[in-house]
C-alpha cells in the first residue's frame, strides 16, 4: 500500500508541476497579447502625443507590461513566474507599435523551464506578432 502512495504522489506531485508551466506560460502568451491588442488599437493609458506602443520586457524570472510615450517606457504591471519556473530563451523586449506599423519582433521563441521536473515549452512569435503556445512538453 505504501508503494502505490508513493508512486501517486509522485505522479501527482509532476502533474503539478506540469501544470504550473503550462499555466505560468498562458499568462505570458495572455500578456503579449493584450500588448499586441492595446498597442493595434492605440489604447492609450493616459494622454500622448508621441504614443510609441506597448512593450512586454521578459527576464529569467519575471515579465513585465509597459506603455510607451516619445520612446520612454512606464511600466503598466510587473509579473513573476511561480518559483522553479524561468525563461531560458526569449529574454529582451517584444515592442508592440501603434496600429501594428514598424511592427518587427527579434524575439521569436520564448522557452520556459521547470526546474523542478526539467520540463520546458515553447513560445513562438511571428515578426509581426502572431503568438503560439505548444503545450506539448519536452526534457531540457
Amino acid at each position: 500500500m505504501a508503494i502505490f502512495s508513493t508512486v501517486g504522489l509522485a505522479y501527482y506531485n509532476n502533474y503539478n508541476q506540469e501544470t504550473k508551466l503550462k499555466s505560468d506560460a498562458k499568462k505570458l502568451v495572455g500578456i503579449i497579447e493584450l500588448s499586441k491588442k492595446k498597442a493595434y488599437s492605440s489604447d492609450l493609458k493616459e494622454s500622448c502625443s508621441d504614443f510609441s506602443g506597448y512593450r512586454v520586457t521578459i527576464n529569467a524570472g519575471s515579465y513585465s507590461f509597459s506603455f510607451g510615450c516619445g520612446g520612454s517606457y512606464e511600466t503598466v504591471q510587473s509579473y513573476s513566474f511561480s518559483t522553479s519556473i524561468t525563461a531560458t530563451i526569449g529574454t529582451g523586449n517584444l515592442d508592440f507599435k501603434p496600429l501594428g506599423l514598424g511592427t518587427n519582433l527579434t524575439i521569436n521563441s520564448i522557452r520556459l523551464k521547470n526546474s523542478i521536473i526539467s520540463q520546458c515549452l515553447d513560445i513562438t512569435i511571428s515578426p509581426i506578432g502572431i503568438v503560439e503556445m505548444n503545450e506539448t512538453l519536452f526534457s531540457c
